[in-house]
């Protein structure tokens, strides 16, 4: 497992509560998608619940990055996230499940400040969305 670690938006999808933020940040998002140009990860729209946007940034940024690159699980998990709650379950599922099977993984932190695998938080995504779907 690649022990690159990064901040991503997708604590929403696992059904948690972000803690406030202790200290002002001039820009949130760029502290928080580290190793990522600003707006990559589409953290500050996700946060703020503007998920056409977050997809819009997503969809930009994979645009300017490898094939490779466009595998992250980290956008993946994120845009799993912007399309689910703009209610397209069926691309929401096949991102989530798109990082569960990525070639790599890596340590991500969660909005609350949590560390955990990639895949794992893409399987609580996945599992969340299907315990959302039944329970309608």
């Amino acid at each position: 497992m690649n022990t690159k670690v990064i901040t991503f938006a997708a604590l929403a999808a696992l059904g948690m509560a972000a803690p406030a933020i202790a200290q002002p940040v001039q820009n949130r998002a760029a502290a928080n998608e580290i190793g990522y140009e600003t707006g990559a990860l589409g953290y500050a729209a996700l946060l703020k619940g503007n998920y056409p946007v977050a997809l819009e940034q997503m969809q930009a940024a994979e645009k300017q990055v490898s094939p490779a690159a466009r595998r992250d699980p980290a956008r993946l998990i994120n845009m799993g996230l912007a399309y689910a709650k703009m209610g397209d379950l069926a691309l929401a599922r096949s991102h989530y499940q798109a990082a569960i099977d990525a070639d790599r993984s890596f340590d991500v932190i969660l909005s609350d400040g949590r560390v955990m695998d990639s895949r794992v938080a893409a399987r609580h995504a996945l599992r969340r969305l299907d315990q959302g779907y039944a329970s309608r």
